[in-house]
């Protein structure tokens, strides 16, 4: 059955029907898939009869003939008392009841996770037996100034992760470690201490960001913090002039250019170092494993840190990163200003903005739309610009920003906006990540409902960067559940690791992570969320497994190691 529209409004339409008898005869042929049980349903495209495809599937699998291979090993089956490979399939499709389709399904999801733990833990142990060619010891001769020039302190969780950072970089091994931490938590001092590190040691260092206003955000950054010390940056993205590209490319080249901030333009074949001896890689999720492989190329086998601002549930950067050691920046430095949450209406929050701006202070006005759209209606930067300018904004200093416009007009929008040029920057989630000024103490968010829960704990995480009190104002219809749920979320906490988790529940893990354009694993059966349990335990037993049998030679791991490597490439090629 199925409910469609009719005249007199919502009904229910009857897809498939047999007419039974009084007499209790059992069901004959492919009548059994179809009537008096459990029956699955598939997503089949035109043409195609799911009746049809169901009897072909019911058949198949009650020729005894047909098997599944196991891949669980043996012993791992019988130690978890797990079924049989076939006994999930075929009860997947056609159980008995609904706690042995939940059965199935947990199996299957036991061997997804097991393949994807045994190619993580093969990468792993490919990486201990590593030696790297270069070393590491405190010189201090630029790790000193730096720290007595910055004017405060670390943090705790900055200094705890700064010590898991140097005892990985003394290893002989190359570290492969992930930084994690809420908005503003300070990971990028934590990232510039291992650099300068780096420098001290005679090598080069090198961060690649995902956009050219981050790289360019660091770049302003790295010459505040950076004042006065014989380092030398630079930087490349694909607004680089020519000729000054070719200067830079020269200098890193010999040497002469220690720290080398930039984006994708970095993983060109041109670049070439004299030494590089660390990779960080900031926003981790907004690159693939290829992209990490080729930047790792580009040393001999220098040491990689990933970090990340969009925190991940551990058991999911468990999962998703488990060929790396996790680092938590768990706390914010002294002075970050708190920011409170509403969801208001529009007039409202323009009302607001031009207070903020009256006391001297600067706003951000975010859209999900660059342009309008015939297809959704939804107001969009550009157009709401113009109206505004003219209407509720009218004598302020209002800017644009969004992805469309040419970088020299970005820099320059940013520039003035930097500068205080710019009371109010109207944008799109361009400036999700990169953007820092501290004057910025109202952040508004029109159709909030539109944006997934990491971007707009993103988005809100541009304010309370100085000593101001700041708001984040949410405009958004409400009118379904998930929408409700977001948004009162969002007015509770301000904690990322709980709003990644509600995100994860929300919309799940390829799409928080934009898995299908970054290579991170989907799984069919298993859940990131509810098999928390069955993640763990598949963990330990791939571990185990690699440990006794690190190529999987042994006959009982061959079903194994057939599947990691159709998924996952061979493991002399792991780690690329």
């Amino acid at each position: 059955m199925a409910l469609e529209w009719g005249p007199h409004g919502k009904q229910v339409g009857v897809e498939d029907m047999a007419i039974l008898s009084d007499e209790k005869a059992p069901l004959v042929g492919d009548e059994q898939f179809h009537f008096e049980r459990i029956v699955p349903l598939y997503t089949v495209p035109d043409g195609l009869n799911e009746r049809l495809l169901r009897s072909i599937i019911g058949r198949t699998l009650e020729q005894k003939s047909w098997q599944a291979q196991n891949i669980i090993p043996d012993s791992i089956r019988k130690e978890k008392r797990l079924q049989e490979k076939s006994w999930a399939i075929r009860r997947i499709h056609f159980p008995e009841s609904l706690v042995e389709k939940e059965e199935a399904r947990q199996f299957l999801a036991w061997e997804e996770f097991l393949v994807l733990e045994t190619a993580l833990a093969q990468r792993r142990s490919v990486v201990k037996k590593m030696n790297k060619s270069h070393g590491y010891t405190l010189k201090r001769h630029l790790l000193t100034p730096f720290r007595e020039h910055l004017g405060f302190e670390f943090t705790h969780a900055q200094k705890k992760v700064i010590r898991e950072i140097f005892d990985d970089l003394m290893k002989p091994e190359p570290m492969h470690r992930l930084m994690q931490g809420d908005v503003g938590s300070g990971k990028t001092l934590v990232a510039l201490s291992a650099m300068l590190l780096a420098v001290e040691n005679g090598g080069q260092a090198v961060l690649m960001a995902p956009t050219e206003i981050l790289a360019e955000q660091h770049a302003l950054s790295f010459s505040k913090f950076l004042d006065g010390l014989p380092v030398r940056v630079g930087v490349l993205t694909g607004r680089v002039p020519i000729a000054e590209r070719k200067r830079v490319l020269q200098a890193i080249e010999k040497g002469e250019i220690h720290i080398v901030l930039g984006t994708h333009a970095l993983l060109e074949e041109r670049v070439r170092f004299q030494r590089l001896v660390l990779a960080v890689i900031d926003e981790q999720h907004r690159f693939g494993v290829e992209h990490r492989r080729v930047l790792r190329h580009k040393g001999m086998l220098p040491d990689v840190l990933v970090m990340t601002a969009t925190p991940i549930p551990r058991t999911l950067a468990m999962t998703l990163y488990g060929d790396l050691d996790v680092s938590i920046v768990d706390e914010l430095p002294p002075g970050r200003s708190p920011v409170a949450t509403h969801h208001v209406n529009e007039v409202d929050a323009l009302a607001s903005l031009r207070s903020a701006v009256a006391a001297g202070r600067q706003g951000y006005l975010i859209y999900p739309l660059v342009s309008e759209s015939d297809k959704v209606e939804l107001k969009a930067a550009v157009q709401e610009a113009e109206r505004l300018n003219a209407s509720a904004l009218k004598g302020l200093r209002v800017g644009l920003l969004h992805g469309q416009m040419k970088s020299i007009e970005k820099e320059q929008t940013m520039t003035k906006f930097r500068q205080g040029l710019i009371d109010v920057l109207i944008a799109t989630s361009i400036i999700e990540v990169g953007i820092d000024v501290p004057n910025a103490s109202l952040m508004i968010i029109q159709h909030a409902e539109r944006f997934g829960l990491s971007t707009l704990h993103q988005l809100r995480g541009r304010v309370g960067r100085g000593q101001h009190a700041s708001q984040c104002l949410l405009i958004a219809e409400t009118a379904g559940e998930t929408a409700k749920k977001r948004i009162r979320i969002m007015t509770q906490t301000t904690d990322g690791f709980r709003i990644s988790e509600e995100d994860l529940s929300l919309r799940g893990p390829g799409e928080v992570l934009g898995a299908m354009q970054h290579g991170v694993p989907l799984f069919q059966m298993g859940n990131l969320v509810r098999d928390a349990a069955i993640i763990h335990a598949s963990r330990e037993a791939a571990q185990r497994i690699v440990q006794q049998d690190p190529e999987l030679k042994e006959k009982m791991h061959q079903p194994l190691r057939q599947t990691v490597e159709a998924r996952y490439g061979t493991t002399k090629s792991l780690m690329g």
